[in-house]
């Protein structure tokens, strides 16, 4: 009989593993992990706010606060070493 339960155990670990060395790479984060993460979470409330008020309310006002919703995400974003606009 096949033992399942280890196989899939095991298997989930294995996904789980964190590298034991990073990648070389340009990527540079601008802002730590826990500021994107928040900042990320709120715009993603403001679109979706900015939907609700799209549908709902005044279009050109939902569609504002989703535009913007969307720039203030992007702007918390990556950098890339080397690479500057």
């Amino acid at each position: 009989m096949i033992d399942n339960d280890n196989n899939l155990d095991d298997a989930i670990a294995e996904i789980t593993e964190e590298p034991e060395t990073a990648p070389d790479s340009d990527y540079v984060p601008v802002f730590d992990a826990t500021v994107r993460t928040i900042i990320y979470v709120v715009t993603l409330v403001a679109g979706i706010v900015g939907l609700g008020v799209t549908a709902f309310g005044n279009p050109e006002i939902g569609a504002f606060i989703s535009s913007a919703a969307g720039i203030i995400a992007s702007a918390f974003g990556v950098r890339y070493v080397g690479k500057s606009i």
